[in-house]
């Protein structure tokens, strides 16, 4: 590969990088590997960045990954400048497959030596091998929820009324001192503070942490301009490994209603605070984006979001009455917004990208639903979405 400068053919290409033609004319077709650009003769025509992207595709393919999950990944990585980022996570990734193969050979050695030595079979070790194998989806899925969270602030970025932002809107409420220290619980890639970045108090310590080892490199990433004010660390927020009063602040935003101990991680937040010390902990209401739910059970009244009713877990309606016990001088903000709609793609982005059953059940319908989001677009000129999200502000006793 002498010359990168120049644009290769499809034969070239697939040639080069050891692959079939075949494949390339797929992932093409799939808007994962498209031409630079065409020949005056409308041959396909391929560059060096295609190299890069290719791997990373093959990569992820390899890993597990589906093909609508491989696209979200690729967007922002298939130059020179973001390339190493690309090889370092998928050497993360690796790892962890690695790993995680050792412990599926340790649990089969195992049954298999008391198979040997017993005519009972033990089903606690059959069973134990299946929770091993099982702890594949949660590595791959600490990865994907990164690229998934993206996909939804996007939506929320582009089409929300309230044009002042939701996370400047939450910066504001927060209540800085000198010296404070602050701990975020599901930090994500960090949003809260990259939208707030320069009003950022210089004399704050802020701790952000995350369950996801995806998640926390985003967040790495997304301040890597900010030298001092940041620690980076994964953790479960319903084992929170800090001592007792740590911290000044505690912030669990839109986080809590996935706890599934929320109990749990309401007293461990209590624990880390020290006396006085607030959480603000922000939510939705059970009629957010509510026009999404009823366009989806309209066209299949299988599909949800999630598979447990997040508003329930923790929600504007009951998330005073959950913090009562632990937390006092509870105070709710509203936040003003909706969205206004006018593409299909950005839509289907996001159903996509939420926790629930969409990608199962439009694997083979998803121009369908396209379709169905555009007619109603054409005929409306855009689709009305409600927000109905909030924030409460609770002070440890």
């Amino acid at each position: 590969m002498d010359n990168l400068n120049k644009f290769y053919t499809t034969g070239e290409f697939a040639k080069m990088a050891g692959v079939t033609i075949r494949t390339i004319r797929f992932y093409d077709k799939k808007g994962l590997l498209t031409p630079t650009k065409y020949s005056p003769a409308g041959y396909r025509l391929y560059s060096k960045n295609e190299f890069l992207k290719l791997q990373k595709i093959l990569t992820l393919k390899f890993l597990g990954f589906s093909l609508d999950e491989i696209n979200n990944e690729i967007k922002d990585s298939s130059d020179e400048k973001n390339f190493l980022q690309s090889l370092n996570m998928q050497k993360e990734i690796i790892q962890n497959k690695i790993e995680h193969m050792k412990l599926v050979l340790t649990a089969i050695n195992e049954a298999e030596n008391i198979y040997n030595f017993s005519d009972v079979l033990d089903w606690n070790k059959v069973i134990n091998l299946i929770k091993v194998i099982n702890l594949e989806n949660s590595i791959l899925d600490q990865y994907k929820n990164s690229t998934n969270l993206k996909t939804r602030i996007d939506l929320h970025d582009k089409f929300s009324i309230n044009k002042y932002g939701w996370h400047r809107w939450v910066f504001d409420k927060i209540d800085f001192f000198p010296g404070v220290k602050i701990l975020e619980l599901g930090c994500g890639n960090c949003d809260l503070w990259k939208k707030n970045i320069n009003r950022i108090p210089d004399s704050c310590e802020i701790t952000a942490t995350d369950i996801s080892n995806g998640m926390i490199k985003d967040a790495k990433h997304n301040l890597s301009s900010i030298k001092n004010k940041f620690y980076f660390k994964t953790i479960d927020s319903q084992n929170i490994s800090f001592k007792d009063e740590s911290f000044d602040i505690v912030i669990a935003n839109h986080v809590l209603f996935y706890v599934k101990d929320i109990e749990k991680s309401l007293k461990e937040i209590r624990r880390v605070l020290k006396p006085g010390g607030f959480l603000y902990a922000s939510t939705t209401g059970q009629n957010h984006m509510k026009e999404l739910d009823t366009i989806t059970k309209r066209f299949d009244n299988r599909m949800t979001f999630s598979p447990v009713d997040l508003t329930k877990q923790f929600g504007l309606e009951n998330g005073k009455e959950k913090l009562k016990n632990l937390f006092s001088d509870i105070h709710e903000y509203i936040y003003e917004d909706a969205l206004i709609v006018d593409e299909s793609e950005p839509i289907m982005n996001y159903i996509k990208s939420t926790h629930g059953n969409a990608n199962e059940i439009l694997k083979d319908r998803e121009e369908e639903l396209r379709i169905l989001l555009d007619k109603r677009i054409d005929e409306e000129k855009k689709i009305y979405i409600t927000k109905k999200s909030g924030l409460f502000i609770a002070k440890k006793p």
